[in-house]
């Protein structure tokens, strides 16, 4: 399926994923191919955060999308959305080698139409955390419908 875009771009999930795949931002690519989709599409939602995307954010982003920060605070999708617009890009834009840098021990497990990924952040704005997001394949493309930060263990 594709989407349009509020810029007026299309875009198409395998577009997104086959360009991802080959954007030289390397983390584990063995597994199954749904293990290295969703790899792909956690690390086009890395991206598009840096880089205050909002079309690609609400793209790879359910409507009932909750998030949950390590202070236990959640939000919507519309609210992660108001955040982004407000922040805008960050200062400094990370390269796909720094982004993969920051992001370790990524694992991944696949239950038919349901993925859970799991990586640990390097910390940027503060402590290090574990984020876990839970993502459906829906309409041939990988959306996250819940993200949850823990601090991680100094």
């Amino acid at each position: 399926m594709n989407s349009l875009s509020p810029t007026g771009v299309r875009i198409s999930a395998c577009a997104v994923i086959a360009i991802l795949l080959n954007s030289g931002c390397a983390v584990r690519l063995g597994g199954s191919s749904a293990e290295r989709e969703v790899i792909a599409a956690q690390q086009a939602q890395i991206r598009a955060n840096n880089a205050a995307d909002v079309a690609a954010v609400d793209f790879l982003t359910a409507d009932e999308f909750i998030g949950v920060n390590a202070s236990g605070v959640s939000r919507t999708k519309a609210q992660l959305r108001d955040e982004l617009v407000k922040r805008g890009p960050a200062n400094v834009q990370a390269t796909p080698e720094q982004l993969s840098e920051r992001q370790r021990g990524w694992q991944v497990r696949v239950y038919g139409n349901v993925a859970v990924l799991t990586r640990l952040t390097a910390g940027d704005h503060g402590a290090s955390a574990w984020i876990t997001t839970v993502w459906v394949l829906r309409e041939r493309r990988w959306q996250r419908v819940l993200s949850q930060v823990t601090t991680a263990a100094p």
